[in-house]
C-alpha cells in the first residue's frame, strides 16, 4: 500500500506558511516567544471493517473510523507580556490513508486540524480560525464536561471572544462568551452560520467549596436549503436569532411561528469540593432543543457527572469518573394532542395548531426539520458522542440523526502502572432507543445494548530512552449495537520546544 499524504488548499498552507515564517523570524523583533513543534504517526486496525467505538471518537474527527495509517504535524507559538498581553497561535495538519469500506479500497486524504491566531489581556480573550473547545473534565469523561462541544467533530473555523473567570466580589465570579461561526462541510443547508454564547456565574461557598452554573445558547442559521431556497441571513434577522424570536419575511413559516433558524443548548450546574489529598467535582449538564427544555420539561435527561482527583499525581489511580447519561425522556413523547371542545372555544381559528393543545414533547436531539444535517459537522456528531447514527442523502449529505435517545453508564479511570508508564481505561455500557418516530423495523426498535472499552498505555521519552514517546491502545466493542471487534492503536510522536 503506497501511503500519500494530502495538504490544504493553497489559501491554507499561505495561512499556514505564514504563521510559521512568524516564528521563525520572531527573534529578529522580539524576545520571549516560546515555539513548539510537533509531529505524530498513528496506525489503527481492528478486526471489521469500522474500527471500535473509543478508538476514533471523541479524537477531534482526525482520526478515521477504519484501518488507517494517519500522520499529523503542528506548530504552536506564544509570546506573553508582562503587563498581561499575550498573543498565541497554532497550524495542525493531518493526511492518512485509510480503508473505504463501499469501494472496497484504501483513500488518501488530507485536513486541517487547527489553524487560528488568539490574543488577549489578563482575563479577555479572542480567537480567531478552527481550534477545540476547552474539556474541563478531561479525556476520561464522555463529554469533557460541555455535551454540546465534546471533541468529536472536526473544529469549526470563526470568531470566538470569550472571558476566563472574572471576580467583582472575593466570593463571585462570571464569564461567557459570543462567538460567530461559519460551518463549511457539505450539509442538507449550505453555507449554515452558527451562533453561540454563553454565560456562567461561580459562588465560593467556603474557602473549600465553590457552586458554578450557567446557560449556553446556540444556534445554526442562514445559509441555503436545497429544498426550501436561500434562508434569512441579514443584520436583523441575526438579532432574531440573537434573542431568539419568530423570523420575518422571507423565513419559513415554522421559523416565522417558533424561532428562526435551530435553536439548542445546555444548561448545567456544578460543585467543586477541594480537600486535602483529593478533590471532588459533581455535575449535572442538560441539552434543550425548545422552550420546554429551557422550562426543565425535559429532566432528568442529561449528563450527570461525578469526577474524582488525588494530588498524589503518580499514584496507581490518580482520576476517576463516573457518569450517567440519559436522553430518553426528551420532554415527553407527545409533542401534542387533539383539544377537546371546551379547549378549542378559546383557541384562535387563525392559529395553525387551532383543534390542538401543544404538550412540548419528542424535543429529537441534535436534529430539525429546516437543517437536516443537525448537530453534525463533516459527518461526525458535534455534542455527545452517543447520540449518533446517521442518515445520508444519496449524494452522502448528512439527513438526520437516526439515535438520539439512549440511556448509559461510562466508567473512567486514569494514573500510573509505573514511574513514567501512565495509562488510560473508558468502559461504556448502553441501551440504544433510536427515536420517538422510529419504524418499528428500525435497528433501535429493540433498544439494542452495547459495551465500548478502552486501554490505553503511553510509554515516555524517560522509559524508553529515545527521543520520541509511544502509545498502544487497545479497544473493544461487545454488543448487539456495533458488530463484536477488536482494534489496536500505535502512535509515535514527537516534540521540541524553544525558546526565541
Amino acid at each position: 500500500m503506497k501511503y500519500i499524504l494530502i495538504f490544504a488548499p493553497m489559501r491554507l498552507k499561505s495561512f499556514i506558511t505564514l504563521l510559521l515564517c512568524l516564528c521563525a523570524v520572531s527573534d529578529a523583533f522580539a524576545q520571549g516567544w516560546n515555539v513548539i513543534w510537533k509531529g505524530a504517526a498513528f496506525m489503527s486496525g481492528g478486526s471489521e471493517e469500522v474500527l471500535p467505538f473509543w478508538a476514533y471518537t471523541g479524537r477531534n474527527g482526525v482520526l478515521p473510523a477504519t484501518s488507517a495509517a494517519t500522520v499529523t504535524l503542528a506548530a504552536e507559538m506564544e509570546y506573553v507580556w508582562t503587563d498581561g498581553f499575550f498573543l498565541e497561535g497554532a497550524a495542525d495538519v493531518a493526511g492518512f490513508v485509510a480503508e473505504n469500506p463501499s469501494v472496497r479500497r484504501a483513500e488518501a486524504h488530507g485536513i486541517v486540524d487547527r489553524l487560528y491566531v488568539s490574543a488577549g489581556w489578563k482575563m479577555l480573550r479572542a480567537d480567531v480560525g478552527m481550534l477545540p473547545r476547552q474539556r474541563e473534565l478531561g479525556d476520561l469523561s464522555i463529554t469533557g464536561g460541555n455535551m454540546m462541544w465534546t471533541l468529536n467533530a472536526r473544529n469549526i473555523p470563526g470568531l470566538n471572544v470569550r472571558t476566563d473567570w472574572i471576580y467583582p466580589l472575593e466570593r463571585l465570579a462570571f464569564r461567557g462568551n459570543i462567538a460567530h461561526y461559519q460551518m463549511t462541510d457539505r450539509r442538507s443547508v449550505a453555507g449554515a452560520m452558527l451562533h453561540d454564547k454563553s454565560l456562567e456565574i461561580k459562588l465560593r461557598l467556603t474557602e473549600t467549596i465553590s457552586l458554578s452554573g450557567g446557560l449556553e445558547h446556540i444556534a445554526q442559521w442562514g445559509g441555503v436549503s436545497a429544498s426550501y431556497g436561500p434562508q434569512p441571513s441579514s443584520l436583523r434577522d441575526y438579532m432574531r436569532v440573537f434573542f431568539a424570536q419568530g423570523g420575518g419575511e422571507g423565513a419559513s413559516s415554522s421559523d416565522r411561528i417558533n424561532v428562526l433558524g435551530n435553536h439548542l443548548g445546555r444548561e448545567y450546574i456544578r460543585m467543586d469540593w477541594t480537600m486535602d489529598k483529593t478533590s471532588l467535582v459533581f455535575q449535572y449538564d442538560k441539552p434543550f432543543e425548545d422552550g420546554s427544555g429551557l422550562r426543565m420539561q425535559n429532566f432528568p435527561d442529561g449528563v450527570w457527572t461525578m469526577k474524582m482527583a488525588f494530588n498524589d499525581r503518580k499514584a496507581f489511580l490518580t482520576d476517576l469518573v463516573c457518569e450517567f447519561i440519559n436522553t430518553t425522556w426528551q420532554s415527553g413523547p407527545l409533542h401534542d394532542r387533539p383539544a377537546t371542545e371546551e379547549e378549542m372555544s378559546g383557541q384562535d381559528p387563525t392559529d395553525p395548531y387551532y383543534g390542538r393543545v401543544i404538550l412540548r414533547g419528542r424535543d429529537n436531539y441534535f436534529n430539525n426539520s429546516m437543517y437536516r444535517s443537525g448537530w453534525t459537522y463533516h459527518g461526525r456528531v458535534i455534542g455527545l458522542p452517543l447520540i449518533g447514527g446517521l442518515a445520508y442523502e444519496d449524494d452522502g449529505t448528512v439527513a438526520g440523526i437516526l439515535c438520539n435517545r439512549v440511556r448509559a453508564l461510562h466508567i473512567g479511570a486514569g494514573g500510573n502502572l509505573a514511574e513514567d508508564l501512565p495509562y488510560m481505561f473508558k468502559a461504556t455500557y448502553s441501551r440504544n432507543y433510536g427515536r420517538y418516530d422510529q419504524p418499528e423495523s428500525s435497528l433501535y426498535a429493540n433498544a439494542p445494548w452495547q459495551l465500548s472499552m478502552a486501554v490505553e498505555v503511553g510509554l515516555s521519552r524517560k522509559l524508553t530512552g529515545l527521543p520520541a514517546g509511544f502509545m498502544v491502545g487497545v479497544y473493544s466493542d461487545i454488543g448487539r449495537l456495533y458488530p463484536d471487534s477488536f482494534g489496536i492503536t500505535l502512535k509515535v510522536d514527537y516534540s521540541v520546544s524553544r525558546n526565541l
